[in-house]
């Protein structure tokens, strides 16, 4: 399945916006949306520097986790997508389950992504509080650009520490 451009910048901003607007409704007690997110893009360190997101959506069973980046000009972000259940401190793969590990540049309009269309990624959930509403993991993955192929980003080191709010 291919990604138009079109598409993929329309995701870029959907996702995001989406993440921001229900965690703004008041769906549950959780008051402390915010988090970190750091990874490194082909050697490169990326850190989050807006708050970072989370949601459980309980009729889909699925997590989506996003932290965004601005600078220059230009906004970055991963989204984390992943299924429920599963067990702290094993790895979830994108090959075997529904793991979707994406990076979006705003600015020049890719999408890569690692798992769902694409490339393949690696999550491990380190800790989980459902009574505090708190997430936190690690992540990696080769992520492929939906419109170029040949344009790959190598993630490691990715981390994640967030609350997130109930739908």
């Amino acid at each position: 399945m291919k990604f138009s451009r079109n598409r993929a910048i329309a995701f870029a901003v959907i996702v995001p916006a989406f993440l921001l607007a229900t965690a703004s409704c008041k769906k549950s007690n959780n008051t402390n949306i915010g988090g970190t997110m750091t990874a490194s893009l082909n050697d490169t360190a990326w850190t989050a520097n807006y708050a970072v997101g989370g949601i459980y959506t309980q009729i889909a069973d699925q997590f989506e986790i996003v932290g965004a980046r601005s600078s220059s000009g230009d906004t970055t972000s991963f989204y984390l997508s992943f299924s429920t259940p599963f067990s702290v401190n094993q790895s979830i793969s994108s090959d075997t389950s529904s793991l979707d590990v994406q990076y979006i540049d705003t600015k020049s309009g890719v999408f890569f992504d690692g798992g769902n269309i694409a490339g393949h990624s690696l999550l491990t959930v380190t800790t989980y509080d459902l009574t505090n509403l708190k997430i936190g993991g690690t992540f990696s993955g080769v992520l492929y650009n939906v419109v170029n192929s040949a344009d790959s980003l190598v993630i490691t080191g990715g981390t994640f520490n967030t609350a997130f709010t109930l739908q």
